[in-house]
C-alpha cells in the first residue's frame, strides 16, 4: 500500500486580501476525489491514498480536494488509519461479479469497475464499531462561521470485501444500511438512509452500481455524519463515497 500525499490536513482559517472591504462567492462543490492525469501511471495502479501523519506538518486529521472548503475527516493512531475516509484507485469488477480470487486489499475496492461515473479514484468509509476510533465529524463545512453549505447528493456503493461477507453470511432478514446526518450549527439534524444490501426470502440484493444518496433534504449543515449498520456481525461497516455535491457560498 503507497502513501502518497497529494492532500493536504487543515484547520480552516480564512485569509482575505481584501482587508477592510468583503468577499462573497457562491458556486457548487462536486468532490470527484480525482488526481491530476499526470499521477495516473503505472506505480499507483493499484494504491490507496492517505494522509501520513507527521510528514510536512500533517496531521492525519483528513484531506481536503482540490480548493473546495470541505474536510474529509479520519483518525490515525500512531499512523495506522483506524477510521472515517481515505482515497482509493483500486478497480473492481464489472457487474459485481466477484469472479477474481480475494485480495487483502478488496476491503477498499469498489463493488465496480472503478469510481462513479468512469472517475479513476474515490472516498471509502469504515464506520470503525469503536467509537474513540472515529472522528467526531466526518465530512466538515471549514467555512461554517463566514457562509453556508447545503449538501444536495453524492454517489455511494459497497466495497468488494463487504459484498463477498455479504454473500458468505447473511441470513433471511439482514441488512446492511447506510444512514446520512446533517448537522446544523445549533446541533439540530436531518438523516436519509439508503439500503446497501438486503437478504430476505423475497429479496436478495447487493449494491454494485454506483447509487444515488440525496442530501438536498439537509439544507445548510455544519457537518454531515455517516453511520453504517449491519445486522450481521460478520459484514463489517464499509461504504464507498464518490460525486459529493453541496451549494457553497462564503461572505466575508
Amino acid at each position: 500500500m503507497k502513501k502518497i500525499l497529494f492532500f493536504i490536513a487543515v484547520a480552516f482559517s480564512v485569509m482575505s486580501c481584501l482587508e477592510g472591504g468583503s468577499f462573497s462567492q457562491s458556486y457548487t462543490a462536486d468532490v470527484t476525489f480525482e488526481f491530476p492525469d499526470n499521477v495516473y501511471h503505472n506505480s499507483f495502479k493499484d494504491s490507496l491514498y492517505f494522509i501520513p501523519v507527521g510528514e510536512n506538518g500533517v496531521t492525519g486529521e483528513g484531506f481536503v480536494y482540490g480548493n473546495y472548503p470541505l474536510v474529509f475527516s479520519q483518525k490515525q493512531v500512531e499512523g495506522v488509519f483506524q477510521g472515517g475516509f481515505m482515497m482509493s484507485y483500486l478497480k473492481g469488477e464489472k457487474d459485481g461479479m466477484l469472479t477474481k480470487p480475494a485480495a487483502d486489499n478488496d476491503i477498499y475496492r469498489v463493488h465496480a469497475t472503478g469510481g462513479a461515473s468512469a472517475s479513476k479514484t474515490y472516498a471509502v468509509f469504515y464506520d470503525n464499531p469503536v467509537e474513540t476510533m472515529m472522528p467526531v465529524y466526518h465530512i466538515e463545512f471549514g467555512y461554517k462561521d463566514l457562509g453556508s453549505c447545503a449538501p444536495i447528493a453524492c454517489y455511494v456503493n459497497n466495497t468488494t470485501y463487504v459484498a463477498r461477507k455479504i454473500r458468505e453470511h447473511f441470513q433471511d432478514g439482514d441488512r446492511l444500511i447506510l444512514k446520512a446526518t446533517g448537522i446544523k450549527s445549533d446541533g439540530s439534524k436531518t438523516e436519509k438512509s439508503i439500503t446497501l444490501a438486503e437478504y430476505t426470502e423475497a429479496k436478495d440484493s447487493v449494491m454494485y452500481n454506483w447509487s444515488v444518496l440525496d442530501l438536498s433534504a439537509f439544507g445548510d449543515v455544519a457537518y454531515v455524519n455517516f453511520d453504517v449498520t449491519s445486522t450481521n456481525p460478520e459484514v463489517p461497516e464499509y461504504f464507498c463515497l464518490d460525486g459529493y455535491l453541496a451549494a457553497i457560498k462564503v461572505e466575508y
